[in-house]
């Protein structure tokens, strides 16, 4: 495949000296190892209402009802364009948005 220049579109070509790679590779590891650890799960009392809403909506009837949707504006897309895709991209939408949150909580509070 041969690449086609755009008169209207060229950028300036940009090189990165080995200069360049050694500094952003040391700020990286500077940034790693001055990271301090996350307390996201220890903290945050006051967001646990608004927590609690969501996953009651996305476990039931509304997350049920949201996967069934996704899933038949897929099929009826497929039908429409005479293609599988938007079918099988509505059944993986609704599958996770059916498994999603259980999927969800169980990584999220898991504790090593």
């Amino acid at each position: 495949m041969h690449a086609v220049a755009l008169p209207h579109l060229a950028l300036p070509r940009i090189t990165i000296t080995r200069r360049v790679l050694y500094l952003l590779l040391f700020a990286a590891i500077l940034c790693c190892l001055l990271m301090s650890s996350a307390d996201a799960g220890t903290t945050g009392e006051e967001f646990r209402e608004l927590y609690d809403k969501f996953m009651g909506w996305s476990k039931g009837y509304l997350g049920k009802t949201i996967a069934a949707f996704a899933f038949l504006l897929g099929i009826g897309v497929s039908a429409g364009r005479q293609n599988m895709m938007p079918a099988i991209y509505g059944l993986i939408l609704a599958l996770i948005i059916g498994f999603g949150p259980e999927l969800q909580e169980s990584v999220l509070s898991a504790q090593v």
